[in-house]
């Protein structure tokens, strides 16, 4: 999978972005390959630590690897990743 730039997405491409990656676990998995396996080879979830505060970073992940597309939660993540972009910017 290619990792896009977090940083320069608009809310809809970070939405968009979320849910690929969460097709991309699901799609690895159904390929036989373990979750452990998987998140030992990639490092597509830790763009977004920049950006996510410490105690959000870990529902992010459950979010992620789960599949979780409620709207609430998926907006939520969005919100805490522009906040983290935006302190980032800030610095």
């Amino acid at each position: 999978m290619n990792k896009k730039n977090v940083k320069t997405m608009s809310r809809n491409e970070l939405k968009e972005y979320l849910f690929l990656i969460q097709d991309y676990f699901k799609k690895s998995l159904d390929e036989g390959l373990e979750m452990d396996y998987i998140l030992d080879n990639t490092t597509i979830l830790d763009d977004f630590e920049n950006y996510l505060p410490e105690e959000e970073y870990p529902i992010f992940v459950m979010t992620i690897l789960n599949g979780f597309r409620s709207e609430d939660i998926i907006t939520n993540i969005i919100n805490k990743i522009e906040d983290g972009v935006q302190i980032s910017n800030e610095k």
